[in-house]
C-alpha cells in the first residue's frame, strides 16, 4: 500500500496539474512545448506503471476508488496538456511559415526595387533679347535621363537629348544626341570600371552641366571655347572615391578616350568634337580629375588632358583645369581655370585659357510665406554674380595669327520654388577684342524656365 501511494505521490509531482503549468511565467512557444512533451512522455510512464501494478485488484479495495478518481483526472490533465502541446506546435509551425513569408517577400522587393529602371526627364525654355538682335525664344533642350541596377555591382546610365525642338525631315531642325551612355562594374569604393559614352571630367562645369542646377542660363566662357561643353567622349576607365576621415572624401575619374580632333585653332575647340565611333587618328586620349571635398561645403578639383588631335597623330593638345566650390552658410563661391595648348605643324602653338569667378547668394527666407514660397517644401530666391574671360592666341581659320578676347559679366536673379523647377532672369554685359569666339559681344537680357522631374 505504501509504495502505491508513493506511485501516486510521484504522479502528483510529474504532472503538476495542467493549472501549476498555466502558471508557469510565459516562455517561448518552442520552449513551451518541449516541456509539454517531456511531461506528458513521463506522465504516460507513470501511468502505464500504476496500471500494471495495480491490476485487476485495484477496484476491490476501498482505498483504491480515491486513486482511480485521481488518475482519472491526471488522465484528463494529460489529454488537455497534449491538446495545448497540439496548439503551440501548430503556431510555431505558423510563425514560422510567416516569417519566411515575410523574408520571401522583402527579398523580392529588394531585388526589383534594385532592378528597376529608373526615368527622370529635364529641360529648359530659354528667352533672349540682346542689343541689335529680335528677341528670341529657344526650346533648348529636353533630355530623357535613364539609368539602373541590375545587380548591386552593376550600373547604367543614359542621357538623350532632344535639342533645340528636335525634328525629322522638317525644317525646324535640332538634333536628337546621346550625351551619355555608360555602364559600371563595381569592385570597391575606391576602385571600380566605366565604359561608354561619357562627359569628358575636365573641370567641373561640364561633370555638372545640367541646365536646371545651373545658376545662370549660359555657361561660362572657357566651358564653350576651351572645354566644349557638353564635351563626351567614347572611352573606358576607373572611378572611386576615397573617404579621408568623417567629414573629407577623395574622388577621382580616370579615361582613355578618342579625343579631339581638327580644326583647332584661335577661335577655339568647340568644331573639333568628333561623333560617336569616329576618331581621327590611332592615338587615344588621356583624360582625368581628382577632387577633395568636404561634407558639402567644400570641394577643390584638379583635371588634366593629353592626347594628338590631327589626323597624322603627331600634334599634341594638353591642358589642365582647377576649379573649387565653396560654402560660408547662404553665400557660394566657385569659378575655375581652364588652359590648353594646342601643337601646330607650322607656325606658332594656339595657346588657349579662360576662367571665371562666380557669387550666389541665397537670400533670407522673410519671404516664404508670400504667395511666391506658400505651399513649397524648399523655396528659395538667390542673386548671382559672374566674371568670365577667355584668350586665345595663335592661327585663326585661315592661318592668320588672331588674338582673340571675350570677357562678361552677368548679374542674375534666380527663384526656384522647389528643386524640380527655376526662373532665372539675366543680364549679360559683354566686350569682345578681335573677333568672336562665344559671344558678339552685344549686352543683353537672357531667361529660362528650367525644370526637372
Amino acid at each position: 500500500m505504501r509504495m502505491r501511494f508513493a506511485l501516486v505521490l510521484s504522479l502528483f509531482v510529474l504532472a503538476g496539474g495542467p493549472a501549476t503549468f498555466a502558471q508557469q511565467p510565459a516562455a517561448g512557444a518552442n520552449t513551451r512545448l518541449s516541456e509539454l512533451e517531456q511531461r506528458i512522455r513521463a506522465l504516460e510512464a507513470a501511468l502505464s506503471a500504476l496500471r500494471a501494478q495495480f491490476g485487476a485488484s485495484a477496484g476491490e479495495a476501498t482505498g483504491l476508488a480515491a486513486i482511480e478518481a485521481r488518475l482519472a483526472a491526471l488522465e484528463a490533465g494529460t489529454r488537455e496538456l497534449a491538446v495545448e502541446a497540439a496548439r503551440l506546435r501548430a503556431e510555431a509551425e505558423a510563425e514560422k511559415a510567416a516569417q519566411a513569408e515575410l523574408a520571401d517577400a522583402v527579398d523580392r522587393a529588394a531585388q526589383a526595387e534594385a532592378e528597376k529602371l529608373d526615368l527622370s526627364v529635364y529641360g529648359a525654355l530659354d528667352v533672349s533679347a540682346y542689343e541689335g538682335q529680335d528677341a528670341e525664344f529657344d526650346g533648348k533642350a529636353f533630355e530623357l535621363v535613364i539609368s539602373g541596377r541590375p545587380h548591386k555591382r552593376l550600373g547604367v546610365f543614359a542621357e538623350v537629348e532632344f535639342e533645340q525642338a528636335a525634328g525629322v525631315g522638317g525644317a525646324r531642325g535640332g538634333e536628337v544626341v546621346v550625351e551619355q551612355a555608360y555602364a559600371n562594374l563595381v569592385f570597391t569604393p575606391a576602385f571600380n570600371v566605366r565604359g561608354g559614352i561619357l562627359l569628358v571630367p575636365f573641370g567641373n562645369v561640364n561633370l555638372d552641366h545640367f541646365a536646371p542646377r545651373r545658376d545662370l542660363v549660359n555657361k561660362p566662357l572657357p566651358s564653350r571655347a576651351i572645354a566644349p561643353s557638353d564635351w563626351t567622349d567614347n572611352g573606358l576607365g576607373l572611378y572611386g572615391r576615397i573617404d579621408a576621415g568623417p567629414d573629407w572624401r577623395i574622388g577621382y575619374e580616370a579615361y582613355a578616350v578618342a579625343g579631339l580632333g581638327e580644326p583647332i585653332d584661335a577661335r577655339g575647340t568647340r568644331a573639333a568634337r568628333l561623333g560617336y565611333g569616329a576618331d581621327n587618328n590611332a592615338n587615344k586620349a588621356l583624360v582625368g580629375r581628382v577632387a577633395v571635398s568636404r561634407l558639402s561645403r567644400l570641394e577643390l578639383g584638379v583635371s588634366g588632358y593629353q592626347g594628338r588631335y590631327d589626323a597624322a597623330g603627331e600634334q599634341a593638345l594638353a591642358g589642365y583645369a582647377v576649379d573649387a566650390l565653396v560654402t560660408f552658410g547662404p553665400l557660394r563661391l566657385s569659378g575655375e581655370y581652364d588652359q590648353m595648348r594646342a601643337e601646330k605643324a607650322q607656325g606658332a602653338d594656339v595657346d588657349m585659357n579662360g576662367g571665371f569667378g562666380r557669387a550666389t547668394v541665397t537670400l533670407p527666407k522673410g519671404w516664404v510665406p508670400t504667395i511666391l514660397g506658400r505651399d513649397f517644401d524648399e523655396p528659395a530666391l538667390q542673386l548671382v554674380g559672374q566674371y568670365d574671360w577667355v584668350s586665345l592666341a595663335g592661327p585663326g581659320p585661315q592661318g592668320v595669327v588672331e588674338e582673340n578676347r571675350e570677357r562678361r559679366v552677368t548679374l542674375g536673379l534666380n527663384y526656384r520654388p522647389a528643386r524640380q523647377l527655376v526662373l532665372k532672369f539675366d543680364y549679360e554685359f559683354a566686350k569682345v577684342f578681335g573677333n568672336p569666339v562665344v559671344t558678339g559681344g552685344a549686352d543683353g537680357f537672357v531667361g529660362s524656365l528650367g525644370f526637372v522631374f
